[in-house]
């Protein structure tokens, strides 16, 4: 089972990718599938404020940088923090 963890910055969320699903961490529930693409959309660089004939609607670096991998120790830490 391959789990990766992500800090989402501009929204101080903790998310997850686990089998190529994606999890946001939701205090009250734990892990809670993102149906929103919260998370991909950041790794991805989706700008949802580009044109859709845009070169810059994917792969938005600025989008990019809102997202940073972390360590399971990292991500622990980050809910014990919560």
């Amino acid at each position: 089972m391959s789990v990766t963890y992500y800090c989402i910055k501009d929204l101080k969320l903790l998310g997850k990718e686990e089998d190529c699903i994606h999890y946001l961490y939701n205090q009250g529930e734990g892990w809670v599938v993102d149906n929103h693409n919260i998370l991909m959309d950041r790794i991805m660089g989706y700008d949802e404020s580009e044109p859709a004939d845009s070169p810059y609607k994917i792969g938005n670096t600025s989008i990019m940088d809102l997202v940073e991998e972390l360590s399971e120790k990292e991500a622990d830490k980050f809910i014990e923090n919560l």
